[in-house]
């Protein structure tokens, strides 16, 4: 088995949004004294002051990170496609009133001529660790920009930060507590002690498991009383999957298998189902698109919660 890093973790206690309405001169990732009033936000690079109510929202993340700008009612002007699927989750999709302005297909590859253009008030994007630093540094001077401390599993903290971002703090916990409802009675209609779930994402070239402590799935899954089972790496903020060799299938082995298949990986799937070694496990099997769970915030948690009604069904 492979282990897939996704990058290092810093501290999110401090990013707190620290409001001050006042007049400021401009630097290279502020606002000026002739744009209105402006708020000081403290993010993952330091401090901005932004537009008290930026109108031109620009977001250099399609997924994680759009989707909980989005959830809190923001329309961004422009927006990154995500990588995976070269379109906005369908539950991202539902909530844009216009279709943003495509500035890129992911974070190392921004338009910035196209960025400069839709003239931003305000620059959203995300990082774990230091990996976006040099972005920040390119389109700080463009207008104000803020970054988002992002790890998968993270997800609540991630609508957090951008509700204290955009001051609907109040919204972000109303949707939180919505999420937390919603799954203390599917819990309730369905309790899941002691049942063992593995989440395998199918690609054309690779088998992995999501990992119970680093994957966005296993987030929501394990709210809803789900456990991988004790074979599998439990993963961290900084292990998200597992590449699962063909010998070695059995490391998926659990109660119930979640197939998170990639678009155009049907043959994968359909052999990876009909391998003797994959249904000798004697699992449950659910096979779902990963483009509408593998990553998300708020909206595709709740989305998921739903949907995992049928997870051995």
């Amino acid at each position: 088995m492979k282990i897939e890093r996704i990058g290092r973790r810093v501290g999110v206690a401090a990013l707190l949004c620290v409001v001050a309405v006042a007049g400021c001169s401009r630097d290279a990732s502020s606002t000026d004294e002739s744009s209105g009033d402006v708020r000081t936000v403290q993010h993952a690079f330091g401090d901005t002051n932004i537009p008290v109510d930026p109108q031109r929202v620009a977001v250099l993340d399609g997924d994680r990170t759009l989707e909980a700008v989005v959830a809190l009612d923001v329309q961004p002007i422009a927006a990154v496609k995500p990588p995976l699927t070269g379109d906005y989750a369908p539950v991202v999709r539902s909530r844009l009133a216009t279709e943003p302005t495509d500035i890129g297909s992911a974070d190392a590859d921004i338009d910035v001529e196209a960025l400069t253009a839709v003239e931003p008030d305000l620059i959203v994007m995300r990082t774990t660790g230091e990996d976006n630093r040099a972005l920040y540094e390119q389109v700080r001077s463009i207008a104000p920009t803020v970054v988002v401390e992002y790890t998968p599993a993270s997800w609540q903290n991630t609508l957090e930060q951008v509700g204290d971002i955009f001051d609907r703090r109040e919204s972000a916990d109303g949707l939180l507590a919505d999420y937390r409802r919603a799954v203390d009675e599917s819990a309730a209609r369905a309790p899941r002690d002691d049942s063992t779930l593995t989440v395998a994402r199918v690609r054309a070239d690779s088998l992995r498991y999501m990992t119970q402590d680093g994957s966005f799935p296993y987030s929501v899954l394990a709210d809803l009383g789900y456990r991988a089972p004790a074979q599998q790496d439990r993963g961290s903020d900084a292990v998200q999957t597992v590449d699962v060799s063909p010998e070695l299938i059995d490391v998926l082995a659990a109660d119930d298998i979640l197939l998170l298949t990639d678009a155009g990986t049907e043959d994968a799937a359909a052999q990876l189902r009909q391998n003797p070694l994959f249904t000798g496990l004697g699992a449950r099997v659910t096979e779902l698109p990963s483009k509408d769970y593998l990553f998300g915030n708020v909206l595709t948690a709740q989305a998921l919660v739903e949907t995992a009604a049928g997870i051995g069904g």
